[in-house]
């Protein structure tokens, strides 16, 4: 009974303290039809597949039930250990998530850090799949890794896969090993 009513009295929170505006366009493609709710300046959190939670903070939050996307500018966000320790974050100027299988394209400035492996990633566009645990970028866009600060790899293709911890690039353009 507590947690119901904790989790009503965080709904309400969360819905004061963000601008509601069900029929905005959506912020980014004018070609795509009207969100179907509209945040601004807003905190939501995401259910993951894998049952932990993802926090994201955004300066407009729009939903698109039919596409079954979340379309988001200007972003940050906090990914959770079921315990509630943050094991990941990040941020982007754009992000699209699919609200069905959590599957994401971040682009424009995007920045992830891993908090428990020591893993960063710099990149103009990254896409993170939830089924295969895999955060790759497009073949010809850079992106830098830095590994426990003492290893920096810069190349195009990159492909992180964070069931074996494994990395590669299709093109490695430059790296540093400083052990």
């Amino acid at each position: 009974m507590m947690k119901r009513i904790l989790g009503m009295v965080l709904a309400s929170l969360l819905l004061l303290s963000c601008a509601l505006e069900p029929t905005i366009q959506s912020p980014v493609d004018s070609s795509k039809r009207e969100a179907d709710l509209t945040l601004y300046d807003a905190t939501y959190t995401f259910g993951m597949s894998n049952g932990t939670p993802l926090a994201v903070t955004a300066g407009v939050l729009a939903f698109h039930e039919e596409e079954q996307e979340a379309v988001l500018e200007h972003v940050t966000f906090i990914g959770y250990e079921e315990d509630g320790k943050p094991f990941f974050q990040g941020s982007a100027r754009h992000a699209v998530i699919n609200t069905t299988t959590y599957d994401a394209t971040l682009s424009e400035k995007v920045s992830l850090q891993h908090l428990n492996e020591g893993i960063q990633v710099f990149s103009d566009r990254l896409s993170w799949s939830d089924k295969s645990q895999q955060l790759s970028s497009p073949g010809d866009i850079a992106s830098t890794i830095i590994i426990d600060g003492d290893i920096t790899l810069r190349g195009e293709g990159l492909m992180i896969d964070f069931t074996t911890l494994s990395v590669t690039f299709k093109k490695v353009l430059e790296g540093r090993v400083s052990r």
